[in-house]
């Protein structure tokens, strides 16, 4: 009788050890995924969705799902042929045509709208911050602009410095560490606001949030200095309103960046030799990230390489004409190109960022 009461429990010591054994064998196939197993789950009640906990972890659901954007700003369509042509000026782009939307040069150009650039519905309304006051031009003492200055009305000390600089040219020279410094405080920096600042909503990105203030996404990351694969919902940020005006001054090799009032930053660059490069008024048609470029010659010459003498970035203002990188960054400040403007790698990529199509490019000497 004993024996037979041995006999049994060794059976179902083994019988247990080997349901054992097989849990985890399921278990490390699961894991390991060897064994697909698929689990519904739970509902979540509302007491659950309000809780802390619940809210934390859609907040890093949030942003986790806020992604940085495969293309620059405006999207180049999936499968989209850019036919290289061998034009006068460097660009492989060929010329802008009337389906593009914009007349490069002449007459007051018609506009369609590129897709996702309109202000979608329930764009937030501009309104001025309150105690801001619009500066009379006639405030252009120096003494009452440091005053400004030094009791932290930075935006109004620089729209005091960018109206001597338009109005008054000569005091340029004097009022120009001014500018830059108040330039740089109120147009690449988090601080001061000069509008409302913008509340990131959930499903948000800079991408859909820099278009309805018609500014690029790299722009408004820069000015933020947020990374855009990390906001969160409930997040304030900077805003200003666009679109950016450039304005070309071929004897002086420079580029400025302004808005209808505002002085905003100046690069230096190369532009075309026998006087090659256009003068008018022109249209942003589109911006290319490295860009393929076709010596004239026939060569192509593969995007973001060295030898390519576009750089890393295209901005085409049409009729084959554009605002590129360079290679020869010597080059700036001379007129040795078939009729584009060269910029240095940083330069290019900062205006890149700040600008969107339809803005407006003036090139005079």
């Amino acid at each position: 009788m004993a024996r037979r009461r041995s006999s049994t429990r060794s059976n179902f010591g083994v019988m247990w050890l080997g349901l054992l054994s097989l849990v985890v064998v399921v278990w490390m196939g699961w894991r390991s995924g060897w064994w697909p197993v698929d689990v519904a789950p739970a509902e979540t009640t509302t007491a659950v969705e309000n809780s802390s906990l619940e809210q934390a972890r859609r907040a890093a659901t949030l942003e986790n799902r806020v992604t940085l954007p495969e293309q620059f700003e405006p999207p180049i369509i999936a499968g989209q042929q850019l036919a290289p042509i061998v034009a006068d000026s460097e660009s492989s782009f060929p010329a802008a045509s009337a389906n593009d939307g914009w007349r490069p040069i002449g007459g007051s150009p018609v506009a369609a709208v590129p897709a996702g650039t309109n202000d979608p519905a329930g764009s937030p309304q501009i309104r001025p911050v309150a105690g801001q006051r619009p500066v009379s031009p006639g405030l252009k003492s120096l003494s009452e602009i440091d005053s400004l200055i030094n009791g932290g009305d930075v935006v109004a000390a620089h729209k005091a410095l960018s109206w001597i600089y338009f109005q008054q040219p000569g005091q340029r020279a004097q009022i120009a560490s001014r500018i830059e410094r108040t330039a740089a405080m109120v147009y690449f920096s988090p601080r001061p606001h000069v509008l409302p600042a913008h509340t990131i909503q959930p499903g948000d990105s800079l991408a859909e949030i820099a278009p309805r203030y018609k500014i690029g996404w790299q722009y408004l990351s820069q000015l933020n200095q947020v990374k855009p694969n990390r906001i969160r919902a409930g997040q304030a940020l900077k805003v200003l309103r666009g679109p950016f005006r450039v304005v070309v001054d071929l004897s002086e090799f420079s580029l400025l960046v302004r808005t209808d009032t505002e002085y905003v930053c100046r690069f230096p660059i190369g532009i075309g030799r026998d006087h090659s490069t256009p003068i008018g008024r022109f249209r942003v048609l589109r911006k290319v990230p490295d860009p393929q470029y076709t010596a004239p010659d026939g060569r192509v010459i593969a995007s973001a390489t060295p030898e390519n003498p576009l750089g890393r970035y295209w901005i085409d203002i049409g009729e084959g004409y554009g605002i590129h990188g360079t290679n020869q960054p010597d080059s700036i400040g001379r007129a040795e190109s078939r009729g584009c403007m060269r910029m240095r790698a940083a330069d290019i990529r900062q205006l890149f960022g700040m600008l969107v199509t339809g803005c407006e490019v003036v090139i005079h000497r």
